[in-house]
């Protein structure tokens, strides 16, 4: 058997295969699609009626105002029809059949997943009362959610999307934004009705979060989640993650993304060796800071990647 593809060994590496190396985040191996009005690095107004603020350059916005002010009146808000994130996709359509014919996956991304838009409906404080103080009335908003991405997702698998991802930072840097007993019971069973189409049709699950995410990763695999990023390195035990999650969800990034920004290259080098000692054995991992940021340094970055072409054999 000749050298696998980066695609063929990314996919290998990812179902815990026989990949002949350990992938890397800056190797070519997809085409993304974009989805008008999914998101914008802007002030704005999105389609769900959260009014976005774009403060400072090269950051996220964040929600000025929300469209619920009150979690007891959610049968007068009305979702926007998830097909509309499709207007215009037949102009993509041959760019997607170019890249299937090289052999790239197609990926898709959806922004604000769950968790990011109800909070970004309701506004933080307001989510965080409701789930406490309303949980039946917040239950049914994160199902209306829910039944909404999964129509979302289906689109996706119907321009033959190979990889689906999305934002929804669950922690903090030292633990989830509430207590893994309310993700088990109110989030665990929508991410698995939204998954289900996908992951029936083998489709690659991308779950975002930054935070700490121990105490959910292991539920996150229980539902057949693919692929977990950016597994920061400071807020997450990663041998325990690797540990908790192995052989049922693959890991991407654990590489500080701090001593990146802060440390020498030699130092960045080294630690990018220490974290493949830990995460690359039996497969699972792709290899990658755990953040990107615009003010890396090449340099610094290329010792990442340097250190997993030099130790990431198998």
């Amino acid at each position: 058997m000749g050298e696998l593809s980066p695609v063929e060994n990314y996919l290998e590496a990812i179902r815990f295969g026989s990949p002949d190396y350990v992938p890397r985040g800056n190797e070519r191996i997809s085409k993304w699609v974009s989805l008008k009005g999914n998101s914008s690095h802007s002030t704005w107004t999105d389609s769900w009626g959260v009014g976005w603020v774009m403060e400072m350059p090269d950051t996220a916005p964040f929600p000025l105002s929300v469209p619920i002010k009150d979690i007891r009146r959610i049968d007068e808000y009305a979702l926007p029809d998830p097909d509309r994130l499709f207007d215009g996709i037949n102009g993509q359509l041959p760019g997607i059949r170019a890249a299937k014919g090289e052999g790239l996956l197609i990926r898709c991304g959806l922004g604000y997943l769950l968790y990011e838009r109800v909070w970004s409906l309701l506004g933080m404080e307001g989510f965080l009362s409701a789930l406490a103080l309303e949980p039946e009335l917040t239950s049914e908003l994160l199902h209306r959610i829910a039944v909404y991405n999964r129509r979302v997702f289906a689109n996706m698998l119907e321009i033959g999307v190979d990889c689906i991802g999305f934002s929804e930072d669950l922690g903090t840097q030292r633990a989830l934004m509430f207590s893994p007993e309310s993700f088990r019971r109110y989030f665990l069973p929508e991410y698995e009705h939204m998954f289900q189409d996908a992951l029936t049709e083998g489709t690659i699950i991308d779950f975002h979060s930054c935070g700490c995410v121990d105490a959910v990763a292991p539920m996150l695999a229980s539902i057949g989640v693919t692929i977990l990023n950016p597994v920061q390195a400071r807020a997450n035990d990663i041998a325990g993650i690797k540990r908790a999650t192995y052989g049922r969800m693959a890991l991407c990034g654990a590489v500080d993304s701090h001593l990146i920004l802060t440390g020498t290259v030699e130092e960045i080098y080294e630690e990018t060796r220490r974290i493949l000692g830990i995460m690359m054995p039996g497969g699972g991992y792709v290899c990658a800071p755990d953040q990107g940021f615009p003010e890396y340094r090449p340099e610094c970055v290329e010792a990442v990647y340097r250190a997993a072409v030099d130790y990431g054999r198998y």
